[in-house]
């Protein structure tokens, strides 16, 4: 009897088994939905993908499953994985800016700055009568006012480095601090050309003007 009970516990595992490989792209896809509306990210991004691999090859696939992918990769923090549907979802012409922001809050998430702002100024002309432009902007703003802000500061430190030097030394220092004022400069004109009236940066460049010019 018990040798019996162990066959059919096998049997049924087994079929089981079969069962479970008869899902369609369909099933996985409602099984993702459901996990998306439960907020279980990881979960939603695993039937979704099982829905990919057997979407049928004909189809068209569901452009708001692709996008779900994609946020419930950024959810969880997959950043690579986010490019990828997002990238997929702008290809298929599904909420192609929104996607384009995520995109490139992704790389800057993985610290791929420089990448980010060669994709963000391309998204921005791209997408410019979109009301996410807006976003993209304040993007790219924040990381002009960040990359001038690092020779600038290098300045200040230099200037304040003349309170414990030789008067001999004033020419030198000032010389010093104001090549790094050069290099702040541009950074903080880029930022103009995305948000003209930033006042950060207005008062910036012109500190720097001044003290470029001696004054």
């Amino acid at each position: 009897m018990k040798y019996l009970l162990t066959v059919s516990f096998v049997l049924f595992a087994l079929a089981g088994s079969v069962f479970a490989q008869d899902k369609s792209a369909a099933d996985y896809k409602n099984e993702g939905n459901e996990a998306l509306r439960n907020k279980d990210y990881q979960k939603a991004l695993e039937m979704y993908e099982q829905s990919l691999a057997n979407w049928e090859e004909e189809e068209p696939v569901e452009d708001a499953m692709v996008y779900n992918m994609a946020t419930c990769a950024r959810r969880i923090e997959n950043y690579d994985k986010a490019i990828k549907y997002y990238k997929m979802s702008k290809e298929q012409g599904f909420r192609g800016d929104i996607a384009s922001y995520y995109i490139a809050y992704s790389l800057k998430k993985q610290d791929k700055e420089a990448e980010m702002e060669q994709f963000l100024t391309g998204a921005i002309e791209e997408f410019s009568s979109s009301k996410y432009v807006g976003h993209m902007k304040k993007m790219l703003v924040t990381y002009y006012l960040k990359k001038g802000s690092e020779p600038y500061n290098e300045a200040s430190q230099i200037l304040a480095s003349a309170q414990n030097a030789d008067p001999s030394q004033y020419d030198e220092i000032n010389a010093k601090a104001n090549e790094a004022f050069k290099k702040a400069k541009p950074w903080f004109e880029k930022a103009l050309e995305y948000d003209p009236d930033n006042s950060n940066a207005k008062a910036t460049i012109e500190e720097i003007d001044n003290r470029l010019a001696g004054n």
